[in-house]
Order: C-alpha cells, then structure tokens, then sequence
C-alpha cells in the first residue's frame, strides 16, 4: 500500500540513507558531499502543500560525482513538478546552465508487487568534478490525498553520506499548527506568534554517516521532527474510518459468502484459519494505483472478489468482513510495517505503511496480516511487534493501541546422536522440532526456492563435512502447524580433529559472544536486530567419545540472554545439553558497550568454551 508521505527528500539523489543505514561513525573528513539546503512549504485550504527547495552541493570527493549523476524525483499524478533551475558552477568560475534535454519527466518505474501512474523527474547535471558546486531549485505541489483532512509533515535527519553546511525549512498554514521533536540538539525551530508558521534552522555544520556495522543492525534514533495541524488520532484517520464502515456494510461477496457459510459452527480459530487460507488460495497482493491514486481507500468488496488481488487495505478489508460475518470480532489496524517502527510523534498519514486486522478469538488478541504468503496461529510477526497501531473501529472511532512484543516460545529442540569413529568421522543422526521463526523461514525458502533448497541447507548445518544426508519431513504449506518434525542420517567426515593420537571435539558455540566482542572493539554504535525471543534446546551425544576433563555445568544469565550448558559422561559416551534463551527482539547499542552486557559475554564465552575439549576413543 502506498501512503503519500509529506516528507521531502533532504538529498533525494542519495539512496543510501535512512535508519536501516549501517554504522561505525564515519568522519567528516571523508563527506563526499557538501549540502546547504532551503525549503519553503505553503499548506493549503484544501491540504495540499506548494514546496520550493533550493539546494546547493558541492562535490567533496570522487564518490560526490557517482551521487549526483542523475537526481530522481518521484511523485503521484496528481502532483506537478517544475524545475525552475539547475546549474553547475566550476571552481574556475564557469556557470553550465542546466538544458532541456538534461530534464526529463516520464512515468516511473512500476513498484515491486504494483502498478502505478507515478511520474519520475530526473536532472542530468554535466561536467561533474570533485570541487564543482550543483545548484538547482524545483517547485512541488503535492496533491492531497483522497479523503484527507489532516496535515502532517515529517522532517528526518536520518544518517546519509552528506555534510550539511546550513538548513532551512519554513512551513506556513491557513491553520494553526503543533509540533513535536526527538533529538534536536543542533537546530532551534521556532513557532510564528499566531501559530500559522514554524521555522527550522540548523546550527553550525552536521555530519552524520555510518560505515562497517553488521547487516543486521541499525541506527534507531536520529534528529526528527514531526508538524501537525491536529494530535489527535480521531481528526487524521476519522473520515478514513466512515469510508471503511461505509464499505464494511456491504454484503459479502459470493465467494467470501460461502467460505463463512462453510465455516459456520466451527471453532473460531478453525474459521479464522480458514479465511486466511482462502484469501491466499484465491486472491494474489498487488497495489493497483491506475484509476486513481486511493491513498488508504481500498475498493468495494465486490470489486475486491472481481479483481482477484489486493494490496494490505484491500485484504484487510475482505478479511474483517468476513470475521464480522462470521461473529468473530475484527478491526482494521493502521500500522507502519518493519523490523523497527519509528514511534510516531504526531498521528497521521506519514506513521503507517500498512494495514492488517486486529481480531479477537477465544478471547485473545490475533493480529493478522493477510499478506503473507503463510499463516501462523497465535503468533505476532516480527516486522508487526513493539509498535503503535490505529484501530477502526465500526462505531467510526479510531484509538490508538500497541502491539506488544512476542512471548518468548522454544522454537528448535534438536537431538542429536553422532557415532564417532577413529578416521575422525562420525554417524550422525539427528532429530529436531522447529516452531516459530524458523519454521516460518523454512516454509518461505521452500515457497520460493523449492524443497531440495531447504534440505541442502538443513544439511549443509548438519556437520563440519556432511556426506550423504538424507532428510525426512512433512511438507510445508500455509498454515503452520505448532511443532514440525525433521530428522537427518548423514555421515560427518570431520566431526572430531585428529590430534597425536586424540581427538578435538568443537560445537562452534563461542562465534556469537567473539563477534559481540569484536562490536565493542571495534567501536560500532548500531542497535542490532536478533528476531522474535525464543528458546533453542540442543542435546548432543558422542558415542564412543571418553572424556579427559571431568563433567561440568556452567550458565549465564542476563536480561538479554540466558544460557545453560551441562556436560556427562557414561560408558558409552559424552552427552552434551545446552540450552539458550534470547529475551529481546534488539540489543541496544548502551546495553552491548555496557559493563552488565561485557559480564555477560565473558561468562557466556568461558562457558560455552569448556564444551571444545579433547577426547580419547
């Protein structure tokens, strides 16, 4: 679903920025560009905006001119652009006047899963050179979109390779507005005396840019700023909400219709899981913006069934209508999709990208999301969790609410039995139980990948050098079920090392707390992503293995993780039980730098360290 943003670009040639960017602060020295930026806005009677940006880059580095090659704009059809100049100037003093035939507007590119009838402006700047100063300014009126009352304008200063030399922004309204800040330390805003205009100017030069950080980490936190002519959740979504119920009201199409009369009387989980599934048998997601630019409006319920696809809006709605039919209580829910959401500062259009339902069965809280090409019962998806969301609700009322965080589940329970032999090798079998995340994981790679995909991999984590593995197990499908069985046979051609007549057994447990070490040492400052808490149980025992060390048992425990390691010995082997629960869905970068959390990785690490030892056979 595409929700008109009124957040202008502050470099919209860069597509590296925003707060999924990498990190380990990077130094000013090395900005391959200089930005002095001017944008003023007029909001219009009918919540439209005429913006004016002025910008002025000057190429610091050779990567300066890669960023500029081309500067895309892209924007509905109801917009208008105009380019009212663009120019290059030399440090010899040469002006290059931008031409016409280095201005061009066509239709965009349609987007992953759409069809659109966006416009795409782009400015070809000529003679690009380390030193050059590219000066250009556009004015933009962004049409309102359908149905909206309420403004709401977004100013981030997220990280992106640009040094911001000065900034100036200038909103004006027929209306009063308000204002709401996180992080903005270096810039003063400041509010007209009758409430119709604010100011923000920047103070002294910015430089914030990220290098070298993990893949899944982010920056969490950067200068924002959010303006509002209302903060109230009623005023910016109500008239949305009236249109919902308004379509909510109507019939339920035939084939709808007869699924909910073929679920009458069942239990209301077996009903919700067979809605879900009938929505992905039967409609394919896409965002169809060709007749008109809709907004959050979706189609007709009968024009839903007749199109036989749908963004978020369009299967939200057919789903709710159909749990209403059905007795089950159900409500839209407005909520902006992603491992991190922002937490809004005002309401409005700009906080959500996405709309799921929020239903209740057998008294519980179901948040649902019908896009999704699997079905998981009685769990919360990671990219829905920790975050507000607003709720429609049939009286035409809209609240604001939080999706909590999901309750941690043990997710993977292995048993594992290795015969060793003296050639080093071993007879592995192993028995597993997967729920949650990773059995979500498995069902998309074999969705798209196939099943041979997904048992390669399974079997390329089965050992050091498995060789003829075999893999047995269900297939996967939509609906998943709570616990799914996999069991291996394989040959492990390195499962211990050769050493003077011993053997070096390493279960490979300590790359997690080296590599929270290597973060500390290495200075990195993003938050990191770990996924939904859970629980991973793993027993492993050694046939044939006799111990040098005696048995052990260590733990560690924390608010982030806990973890449990016993090992023993009998006449037929060593037998391993190790047990780690993570508790939070991302690490703070305070709590990894922190005293408590080195504790931890030291405790962990000396833990999971007496694991790699040396056995006789």
């Amino acid at each position: 679903m595409r929700i008109p943003v009124s957040r202008l670009s502050l470099a919209v040639a860069l597509a590296c920025a925003g707060y999924s960017a990498n990190a380990a602060r990077q130094p000013v020295s090395e900005a391959p560009l200089a930005l002095r930026t001017s944008i003023d806005c007029q909001h219009n009677a009918d919540n439209s905006l005429d913006c004016t940006t002025r910008n002025q880059f000057t190429i610091l580095k050779p990567a300066g001119k890669d960023f500029l090659s081309r500067i895309d704009f892209t924007y509905p059809d109801t917009d208008r652009l105009d380019v009212v100049s663009g120019e290059v100037r030399q440090q010899d003093g040469r002006v290059i006047k931008l031409e016409k035939s280095q201005v061009e507007t066509r239709a965009a590119p349609n987007p992953y899963a759409g069809v659109s009838r966006d416009k795409q402006t782009w400015l070809a700047f000529p003679e690009l050179a380390v030193g050059s100063e590219v000066r250009y300014e556009v004015r933009h009126h962004i049409a309102a979109p359908p149905l909206s009352r309420e403004l709401l304008y977004r100013l981030d200063f997220d990280p992106e390779p640009v040094r911001f030399d000065a900034y100036h922004f200038q909103l004006r309204s027929p209306r009063a507005l308000l204002w709401r800040g996180e992080s903005m330390d270096g810039f003063q805003v400041a509010a007209a005396a009758d409430g119709k205009s604010i100011t923000v100017d920047q103070q002294g030069v910015r430089y914030l840019n990220f290098t070298n950080e993990w893949d899944n980490s982010a920056i969490r936190r950067w200068p924002r700023l959010s303006i509002a002519t209302s903060n109230q959740a009623q005023q910016h979504f109500g008239s949305y909400a009236a249109r919902y119920n308004e379509i909510l009201a109507a019939p339920l199409p035939p084939a709808a219709a007869a699924v909910v009369a073929a679920q009458q009387g069942k239990p209301a989980a077996q009903q919700v899981a067979a809605f879900m599934q009938h929505i992905n048998s039967h409609y394919r997601y896409l965002n169809d913006q060709r007749l008109a630019e809709r907004g959050l409006v979706p189609f007709t319920l009968a024009e839903i069934e007749q199109h036989g696809y749908g963004d978020c809006k369009d299967l939200a709605t057919l789903l709710t209508a159909m749990l209403r039919a059905a007795g089950i209580a159900a409500e839209p829910a407005l909520v902006f999709r992603g491992n991190f959401a922002p937490e809004p500062l005002l309401p409005g259009l700009g906080t959500v990208n996405h709309m799921i339902v929020r239903a209740t069965v057998d008294g519980k809280v179901a948040w649902l999301d019908a896009t999704n090409p699997f079905f998981a019962p009685n769990r919360i998806m990671p990219d829905l969790q920790e975050r507000a969301t607003y709720l429609i609700g049939s009286d035409g009322s809209v609240r604001q609410e939080r999706i909590p965080r999901q309750a941690p589940t043990t997710d993977m329970v292995v048993k594992r039995h290795e015969v060793l032999r003296r050639d080093g090798s071993a007879l592995v079998s192993s028995e597993s139980v997967m729920a949650g995340w990773p059995l979500v994981e498995l069902t998309m790679r074999d969705r798209y990948q196939g099943s041979s995909s997904s048992e390669q991999s399974i079997c390329r984590g089965s050992g050091n050098q498995p060789q003829g593995c075999k893999v047995e197990r269900a297939a996967t499908g939509f609906l998943l079920p709570d616990s799914y069985p996999v069991r291996i046979q394989s040959i492990d051609a390195r499962a211990v090392e050769k050493i003077s007549g011993l053997y070096l057994y390493d279960p490979h447990l300590d790359k997690r707390w080296n590599d929270f070490d290597n973060y500390r040492s290495n200075g990195n400052q993003a938050d990191v992503y770990l996924g939904d808490p859970e629980t991973m149980e793993r027993t492993v025992t050694l046939q044939g293995a006799k111990p040098i060390q005696p048995p052990f048992s260590c733990q560690a425990r924390s608010p982030w993780f806990d973890l449990d390691l016993k090992q023993t010995s009998s006449a037929s082997g060593l037998r391993y039980e190790f047990r780690l629960t993570r508790k939070v869905r991302w690490l703070d970068h305070a709590d990894i730098a922190s005293p408590a959390f080195a504790k931890l990785s030291a405790e962990a690490r000396a833990c999971v360290t007496q694991a790699r030892q040396i056995i006789k056979l």
